[in-house]
């Protein structure tokens, strides 16, 4: 299958990798590198199962590359990877997952941010404020409508889980609970509407709690299928949300494809919040935060302003960057410079460096793309 080509070249750069991770450590995290890119291309493609696919083992690939760099210049990284939530999602304590009987309790979100330390993006955050924390934290003269269920849809990488992650440190006494397909659907008979009334069931013990599911879409499929486990899966779904009313509890959804979603699903939002491709001043807010995020606060000397510029010049013919696109600009800057480290014993990050890897990397949003969200907010 075409849509499939570029899992599987990942997977053979990655199969490469290991074979030579011993032998040539250097040319091992190149490969590394080139897998990476050939998993965000899959995310990007139509079909859902090669999208879950492409960023399931682009999550995987991307711990297991900080690690393995980090083990030639002689660190453990554990402080790197404690450090709460980066732009592309929020980091859970601990591994969820449906074989797991706590997995519920482990799937509590925990960022370091909040939404002051988020710089631009004003009207999501205030968006979040009026909906789910004044109500908590302030005494209103008045009631928003109940229930609060927001659907955030936008492009892949724009930041959707990265505001959870900042919403869960507002909550007084509440907790946000993640979820996404992996840790819900389940091929057994029955075990995925369990696994949606167990976690609806924690979420409902407290009030202030906050219920966020991640790429909703491939958990409510439109009807038109014959599927019956779908199906079955939706009616659930919509069982379960149709009884927030009764709970007061405040439940998020995101997504990437809001056109596949039910109609019948889509109607139980109260509010469509379209996070769309980060501006220039949204634009050097990520990159700074990535920067003094995998650098410890050690940021070398840089024109900031200068790398966003460029950026934006990028995308003069219709492409537009997403907060992982830079991510991605970052993090292959940083792993060049580490194998200059080791090769040279030398440690220069400029702008030049920046330059040449905004060429190299193409912005993953299309004018196409964004044409199905300008669809759908129509």
């Amino acid at each position: 299958m075409l849509e499939q080509l570029f899992v599987d070249k990942g997977d053979s750069c990655l199969a490469k990798s290991r074979d030579v991770r011993d032998t040539e450590p250097l040319h091992s995290l190149k490969l590394m590198y080139l897998a990476k890119d050939y998993y965000v291309r899959a995310m990007l493609e139509d079909n859902v199962n090669v999208r879950y696919k492409g960023y399931a083992n682009y999550k995987e690939l991307q711990k297991e590359s900080w690690d393995f760099g980090l083990s030639i210049l002689g660190g453990d990284g554990s402080d790197n990877l404690s450090k709460g939530v980066g732009l592309c999602g929020p980091v859970v304590s601990g591994d969820s997952g449906g074989s797991d009987c706590n997995w519920v309790d482990n799937s509590i979100v925990k960022s370091e941010y909040m939404f002051d330390d988020i710089v631009g993006y004003d009207y999501i955050k205030e968006k979040f404020k009026v909906h789910m924390v004044y109500p908590m934290t302030r005494d209103m003269p008045f009631k928003i409508n109940s229930p609060n269920t927001i659907l955030m849809y936008g492009p892949p990488g724009c930041g959707k889980t990265f505001f959870v992650g900042a919403l869960s440190n507002e909550l007084p006494g509440g907790s946000v609970y993640y979820i996404d397909a992996s840790n819900i659907l389940s091929k057994y008979y029955g075990e995925t509407s369990r696994n949606l009334g167990e976690i609806f069931s924690k979420v409902k013990e407290n009030k202030n709690n906050v219920l966020f599911i991640d790429e909703i879409d491939a958990l409510s499929m439109t009807r038109d299928s014959n599927d019956p486990v779908s199906n079955r899966t939706l009616s659930t779904l919509l069982t379960q949300i149709d009884g927030i009313d009764k709970s007061d509890i405040n439940l998020i959804a995101a997504t990437n494809r809001p056109d596949l979603i039910d109609s019948a699903l889509l109607s139980r939002f109260n509010s469509m919040l379209y996070i769309g491709p980060p501006g220039e001043k949204e634009k050097k807010f990520i990159f700074e935060l990535e920067m003094n995020k995998q650098l410890e606060g050690h940021i070398p000397v840089l024109v900031v302003a200068d790398i966003v510029h460029y950026m934006c010049d990028k995308e003069a013919s219709g492409l537009r960057y997403s907060g992982r696109d830079i991510r991605r600009i970052v993090t292959n800057v940083l792993e060049l410079a580490a194998i200059d480290y080791v090769v040279n014993d030398s440690f220069c990050i400029d702008n030049k460096m920046f330059y040449q890897m905004i060429d190299e990397i193409v912005p993953s949003i299309s004018p196409e793309g964004l044409e199905v969200y300008n669809t759908f907010m129509v």
